[in-house]
């Protein structure tokens, strides 16, 4: 998940769904809420499943950093193998979510969710929309923007940094641990974080089966934007 989340084109979500723990990490992040220390930190602590997130969170710290070193190699050397190689994995996960989840006449009831999923992400991997995102206004926005298509299978994050043009500067200042120039990038972080995981969560109570198709929609649809915008 921490590779796809710097690497343009695939979601750490959609990685965290091929192994099934996309449902678990999302159910942390609602749980660790600040609103819900209100309840006790013993109530707080006894929600959480240490065993599940915690190597999970040091793999991801660990592998957003040194990927932010290899995936900056690969774009620069072999971004043509790069770029099938992301659609390959694309493809696996709407498979995965669409034929082997459940069957395929339940994902076929949804087709029209489906769609909409390819039109929502097709609208934003071909946006060709230009603003000026570096400065500490914007790159909270992009922050939001960002956190946000992390946590949702099918858009990648990095990949709407890309198309915001922030990609860059925020993978430099990775490799540099300059949290400084990070810091308003964070707090849109921060922001999506309080808001986005319940919601996400409500739909997969709702109805698990179309909110994966949706999602499916969104892998699909995005794969444009791994061959628009990756230069």
């Amino acid at each position: 998940m921490g590779v796809a989340e710097v690497t343009p084109g695939i979601s750490g979500a959609t990685i965290a769904g091929i192994f099934n723990v996309y449902k678990g990490f999302i159910s942390f992040l609602n749980s660790i809420n600040p609103v819900k220390l209100n309840l006790g930190i013993k109530l707080f602590f006894k929600e959480i499943d240490i065993n599940f997130i915690a190597p999970l969170l040091i793999g991801m710290s660990i592998s957003i950093y040194l990927s932010a070193f290899a995936i900056d190699y690969l774009m620069s050397t072999y971004l043509f193998f790069f770029k099938l190689f992301l659609s390959f994995v694309m493809a696996i996960a709407v498979i995965k979510n669409c034929f082997f989840d459940q069957s395929f006449k339940e994902s076929i009831s949804y087709l029209l969710t489906f769609t909409f999923g390819i039109f929502i992400a097709l609208i934003i991997a071909l946006s060709i929309i230009q603003l000026d995102f570096n400065n500490f206004v914007l790159l909270l926005i992009s922050g939001l923007l960002a956190f946000t298509a992390f946590l949702l299978p099918g858009i990648s994050g990095s990949l709407v940094m890309v198309i915001l043009g922030v990609y860059e500067s925020i993978i430099v200042s990775i490799k540099e641990l300059d949290f400084y120039s990070l810091m308003p990038f964070i707090l849109g972080i921060g922001i999506s974080f309080l808001i986005v995981p319940k919601q996400i969560l409500n739909q997969f109570k709702n109805n698990e089966v179309q909110t994966k198709v949706f999602f499916s929609g969104l892998i699909f649809g995005s794969v444009p934007a791994v061959w628009v915008h990756l230069n």
